[in-house]
Order: structure tokens, then C-alpha cells, then sequence
């Protein structure tokens, strides 16, 4: 997603991995915001939905893309719709996994 946004186009967003050294080389890494859980669980939502909650967004929302955890995702998108006003629309979500489930990719 980072590579498809034109230059000129605003960048905005929240990267958590555990570690700084678990961080990958990602274009424009310069304009997100990057969180270090540390030995906390992935699974967890709160501190991701805080992190997204202090993010200065802009009035006029865009495209909101979020991958990670099910519940994590589920539960920034409704901070996005809820909280700020996005439009359901605007905040496309991936799964990728969630304790316990298999075969979600």
C-alpha cells in the first residue's frame, strides 16, 4: 500500500512490532508512527487503537488500510467510524490471524 501512494499524497499510520529490530524496511517508514510492544501480546488491541487514537489525522478522511490480528483490525476500524466519522467504506480491513484460528491468508 505504501509503494502504490503517489509521493504527494499524505502517509499517516501505525506500525507495532515487538522489537525495534523486528522493524522491515518499508517506503516512506519516515512518515509512520512506530510502536514497540515489547514481550506484550500481538493480540491485544489497546495499545494499537491508542496509538491510532493520538495519530493527527487529516478533516477530510482517505483510505484507511489495516492488517494485523482480527481484533485489532475490528476494533481500529470502528475507532476510524466511530470515533473520528470515517465512512464505513473508507476502512478496508485484512485479518491475517487471530489466536487459536488457522487459514486465514
Amino acid at each position: 500500500m505504501l509503494r502504490a501512494a503517489e509521493p504527494d499524497v499524505p502517509v499517516h499510520g501505525v506500525i507495532e512490532v515487538s522489537r525495534p529490530e523486528d522493524g522491515l524496511p518499508l517506503p516512506r517508514s519516515g512518515e509512520l508512527t512506530w510502536r514497540h510492544r515489547g514481550d506484550a501480546s500481538a493480540a491485544g488491541p489497546e495499545a494499537l487503537v491508542d496509538a491510532v487514537r493520538v495519530l493527527e489525522l487529516p478533516a477530510e478522511p482517505g483510505i484507511a488500510y489495516v492488517a494485523g490480528e482480527a481484533r485489532t483490525v475490528q476494533a481500529v476500524r470502528a475507532h476510524l467510524v466511530r470515533e473520528r466519522g470515517w465512512p464505513r467504506a473508507s476502512v478496508l480491513v485484512k485479518p491475517f490471524w487471530t489466536p487459536g484460528k488457522r487459514g486465514m491468508e
